[in-house]
């Protein structure tokens, strides 16, 4: 049986690129020495205004995993298909980030410690600070097979008084959210002092708990239901959208607040962290909102609909050279006096940065070897007779990202 293509799923990509694209843009230009405090102020607000985007990613991954292999699963083939797809270009693009800083800043390639730095990048990427988010999304895609034995008998409790499945699933979710909500309280006020007074492995644990699965896995829970009840929970994001951007809209007040009072010289966006109960909350309230819009763009279509597919089929390769590409336009601008003009400079910057990465990956997919730079979509072929529109699949088409 072929499976219904999730067009929302394309559209909450080019979203959630967007937003991330925006975050490093707003980071490279919200620390700087000469700008001025409503500008700071405006991009912290910005910021948090962008916060869905990573956990948006991990919840496409628990979507779509969960909807295309719940039934049948051979683990080698799809674990070779993620790695060629993942990690290919995860290599790929830590090389070029590695080549493209080193020639930056003056290195040798015949030094001693530079091939040892390149090692480095590939367990602790610095050089593309965003190249992180693979190695731990890769982490939920190794233990799927665990992930799928733990799902299928909570589905079957569910599903077998069909009257109280909702009830059942709403429970679930929130007692994950509990659950989730006290690991993001330890880890953002206990976590520190705790890997401290412990030491060794557990202080390694908790100083790179921001890149270990664990502390994503309420994203990718919610993306399994969404998997399991697709068309409820359309109708839930839907129905709840007013609910939800209340929510969105209270807790971006708060957690505007909360910046704003532990801000003093400059805005300390580290404190916004994705593991902080506020945080969480917002994001929750936002991922909400945005599944629920874009539901209602894939049903009215338009040109809005066409912008955000075209910009979602080449999000990954997007998210790959966004930093990229920002890096070129930082060059320009740094040596610059923007005094009073840091917002402006942001969103054009970001402008710039969204349309040069998404047309590096749009370039990328029409090269001979460009699986190399952005994976599945470098190798997919258009089928006679489609008129340009992606062959119909039973698989949801892309990497998840």
């Amino acid at each position: 049986m072929r499976k219904e293509r999730i067009e929302e799923v394309t559209l909450l990509r080019a979203m959630a690129f967007m937003a991330i694209t925006m975050q490093h843009c707003i980071a490279e230009y919200i620390y700087r020495p000469d700008i001025a405090q409503p500008d700071a102020v405006m991009l912290g607000m910005l910021f948090h205004f962008t916060r869905f985007g990573t956990p948006t990613f991990v919840f496409l991954s628990g979507l779509i995993l969960l909807y295309n292999y719940a039934e049948k699963l051979n683990y080698l083939t799809y674990v070779r298909k993620r790695a060629n797809d993942i990690l290919v270009p995860f290599l790929t693009w830590t090389v070029i980030y590695w080549v493209s800083v080193s020639i930056i800043s003056g290195h040798s390639f015949t030094a001693a410690g530079t091939w040892t730095a390149l090692v480095r990048q590939l367990v602790e990427p610095s050089y593309g600070y965003h190249l992180w988010f693979i190695l731990m999304i890769f982490q939920f895609y190794l233990l799927l097979p665990l992930l799928l034995r733990l799902a299928k008998p909570v589905h079957s409790f569910i599903q077998r008084e069909p009257e109280q499945a909702f009830r059942r699933t709403l429970m679930l979710v929130a007692g994950a959210a509990i659950v989730y909500g006290a690991l993001t309280w330890f880890s953002y006020y206990r976590a520190g002092a705790s890997a401290a007074a412990i030491g060794g492995f557990w202080e390694w644990l908790m100083v790179h708990r921001s890149k270990w699965f664990v502390f994503y896995f309420f994203y990718f829970l919610l993306g399994a239901v969404c998997a399991y009840g697709l068309d409820r929970f359309r109708r839930v994001a839907v129905s709840s959208l007013l609910a939800s951007g209340l929510a969105f809209i209270l807790l971006y007040i708060w957690a505007g607040y909360e910046l704003l009072g532990i801000s003093t010289t400059s805005m300390m966006l580290g404190a916004s962290t994705y593991l902080r109960p506020t945080i969480f909350l917002l994001i929750v309230a936002q991922l909400m909102a945005v599944y629920g819009l874009a539901v209602i763009i894939d049903r009215h279509g338009g040109m809005m609909k066409r912008f955000m597919l075209f910009v979602g089929r080449h999000s990954f390769g997007g998210f790959l050279a966004h930093a990229f590409v920002l890096m070129l336009v930082s060059g320009v601008t740094r040596p610059m006096q923007l005094e009073g003009s840091h917002l402006i400079a942001t969103l054009i910057t970001f402008l710039i940065v969204a349309a040069g990465s998404i047309g590096i990956a749009k370039l990328a997919s029409l090269l001979p070897f460009g699986s190399l730079l952005i994976g599945a979509q470098g190798r997919k072929k258009k089928s006679p007779g489609s008129n340009g529109k992606p062959p119909y699949r039973q698989e949801q088409t892309g990497a998840p990202l």
